[in-house]
């Protein structure tokens, strides 16, 4: 496939001053430090130069980024706040200037990076999709065909000729999105404002930039919702520190994003237990820091028996943050439970989680160890929290329930 965009030594410098006095000043305040500044220059041209110069702070907000996206790709573009993610839209839709670097576009280009952006305030709802129009290089007749569609998507038909200063935010970035959407650009960027709407309007534009992306249309996006990201995009770039850490498939990239800027709590690696078991490691999945619903990801369990006891088990709940549980399992659900635990030396046991009982949302793991009806070794000593998230392409979703929890089922095997 042709490029959309191609990316060479992109970078981009701001220079912070720092005025080296913090709060809220007056306008009494500033004219007075100004006044001064002045002074010291005449007085001592050369100490004042000096000083100007140290007050500057040179910030590179991306530094020598290369990159291609070709046509048809739906590219997720993740990173922490001061990444340099807006800094990146805003030089591919030309809104500021790159300090070096070369940036190649092919085609029409329609950005959405703010509520709002590129309406005039004082035009009535229709008169903003022209002038959109226009600003993208169509005829006016290209709009006129597709007129009817964005009003439809924009669900504003009762307020079309009324100003757009008087509309909602929301109202804006339906507007907005459906400009954005479905004029012919061949290229589109958005930013941050489907955060904006309704649940019920967000998906409807997440299908729009499905279908926008397998008719050959180009989009970029940028979210700090991972499941967004991850249910529409199909390639990401993962950013830090305006450099690029991650470039290819969306998952590859969300994955070491997460792994980076989230607790490593798929994994607990310690000491903990009694004269009968020692537990040294837990983890789920292997190199993973979210998961698909429907996937199966192992959960493991490295452990010690010192001391066989017929009655000892291995337990699990999942909860949801608002601490409520929702599933469990235990290895007495078995017949071989006995077996687990009879011989003295070093084991493993692992379950397969299913990860389909849950809805998108992040979970905790809990693992529990007792002797039945005797003794509790371990309860909350273990825990683990993992985040699970739609794949548009398996749509099969079933629910686990409050109260005691569903059964997860005998999912355990010993190695």
């Amino acid at each position: 496939m042709p490029n959309t965009i191609e990316i060479r030594n992109l970078s981009k410098k701001y220079n912070l001053f720092h005025e080296g006095q913090t709060g809220h000043t007056t306008l009494v305040e500033t004219l007075s430090r100004t006044g001064k500044k002045l002074f010291q220059r005449l007085r001592h041209p050369l100490n004042s130069m000096q000083g100007d110069f140290s007050n500057f702070e040179e910030f590179w907000a991306l530094k020598d980024i290369s990159f291609d996206i070709e046509e048809g790709d739906r590219v997720g573009i993740i990173g922490r706040n001061g990444a340099g993610k807006s800094t990146l839209l805003k030089i591919l839709s030309r809104i500021t200037e790159p300090t070096s670097g070369q940036v190649k576009i092919k085609g029409r280009l329609s950005s959405l990076l703010e509520v709002g952006t590129g309406f005039h305030p004082e035009l009535t709802g229709r008169e903003n999709i022209y002038l959109n129009g226009a600003i993208l290089g169509m005829s006016r007749n290209e709009i006129k065909k597709k007129f009817d569609e964005i009003v439809a998507f924009s669900e504003i038909e009762k307020f079309l000729d009324t100003p757009v200063k008087r509309f909602s935010s929301g109202m804006y970035m339906r507007l907005g999105f459906a400009i954005a959407a479905h004029l012919d650009s061949d290229l589109l960027i958005i930013d941050e404002v489907l955060a904006v709407g309704d649940t019920q309007f967000q998906e409807k534009c997440f299908k729009k930039l499905n279908d926008l992306g397998t008719s050959g249309r180009t989009v970029l996006f940028v979210s700090h919702d991972i499941g967004a990201v991850l249910s529409l995009c199909n390639r990401g770039i993962y950013l830090d520190k305006g450099q690029i850490v991650e470039s290819g498939p969306i998952d590859k990239c969300v994955g070491s994003y997460m792994k980076n800027y989230r607790d490593r709590s798929l994994k607990w690696e310690g000491e903990t237990g009694d004269e009968h078991i020692r537990i040294y490691r837990v983890s789920l999945g292997e190199d993973r820091e979210f998961f698909y619903q429907g996937e199966k990801p192992k959960l493991q369990i490295e452990y010690e028996i010192l001391k066989p006891h017929k009655d000892l088990f291995l337990g699990i709940g999942v909860w949801n943050t608002r601490h409520q549980l929702l599933a469990r399992s235990s290895t007495f659900d078995g017949s071989d439970n006995e077996n687990y635990f009879s011989r003295p030396g070093k084991h493993s046991l692992s379950f397969a989680l299913d990860s389909s009982l849950f809805h998108e949302s992040e979970y905790l793991i809990k693992l529990n160890c007792s002797i039945f009806n005797k003794k509790k070794i371990s309860d909350e000593d273990i825990i683990l929290k993992f985040p699970v998230y739609v794949d548009h392409k398996n749509t099969r979703v079933k629910q686990a329930s409050g109260g005691d929890g569903v059964f997860l089922g005998n999912g355990w095997s010993q190695s």
